[in-house]
């Protein structure tokens, strides 16, 4: 008897978005849910970031001009190096805040209370979707590489780069980890070896989505997570 493949329904959300309310709290939107996320309103840096982030994901690093991401903020372009000394200082800055929502995102998912299959399968429902809903994040992340290649910030991104990669295999592994205590998953995998595969399979569907319009990330991702979950859930007893 092949094991039992469990199905959390899961509403796959866009990043999360912040705005300023009459309070001095920021507040995001998860699913619908409303999250206190931080304990200020976010200020004219964060909206030099955001503004960043938009247009970095539409024309790329080496495209963007400082004027541009001051035109969308709504700002002079002054006020951009009041902030930031560089256009590459503001892109580590878009970086690291898309990796803290994106992270944020995929650790509220798995917090919620459910066996370890779930929590697997509802992890890579929401990295599916935010391939799908940014496609232009790994084109940006990709653009900056090839654009720092050589100069003082590649050392820099590469480290930046690693450290992203190894929390998201920390993450996916602990839930493995904790799967197989609990006994839903097979304890002879190597979790971290599988939570490998599992974060380079997402990074490629990002290049495959970014390549081609038509890949659709969230039918590809509900099957690998099928298939992944046939051979990790353990056999009913």
């Amino acid at each position: 008897m092949g094991a039992v493949i469990p199905s959390l329904p899961v509403d796959v959300p866009p990043l999360l978005r912040y705005r300023s309310l009459p309070t001095d709290r920021s507040v995001g939107f998860l699913g619908g849910a409303r999250v206190i996320v931080a304990t200020a309103v976010p200020g004219k840096r964060q909206l030099l970031v955001e503004a960043a982030a938009e247009v970095f994901s539409t024309h790329g690093f080496t495209a963007t001009r400082v004027s541009d991401i001051a035109a969308t903020a709504g700002v002079g372009k002054g006020t951009v190096y009041e902030y930031f000394a560089s256009k590459e200082e503001l892109f580590f800055a878009v970086f690291e805040w898309i990796d803290g929502q994106i992270r944020q995102q995929v650790e509220l998912t798995i917090a919620r209370p459910a066996c370890a299959c779930d929590q697997l399968r509802a992890a890579l429902a929401v990295s599916a979707g935010i391939v799908s809903e940014h496609r232009g994040l790994f084109s940006m992340n990709l653009d900056f590489w090839a654009a720092s290649r050589g100069s003082a910030f590649e050392s820099r991104f590469t480290d930046a780069c690693r450290t992203l990669y190894a929390r998201y295999r920390q993450l996916v592994a602990d839930v493995i980890r904790r799967g197989q205590a609990e006994g839903d998953l097979r304890g002879d995998i190597d979790a971290a070896g599988v939570a490998a595969l599992i974060v380079s399979a997402l990074d490629g569907l990002a290049v495959q989505c970014w390549f081609d319009d038509a890949m659709d990330p969230v039918a590809a991702v509900d099957s690998f997570a099928t298939a992944l979950l046939g051979g990790l859930c353990r056999e009913p007893r």
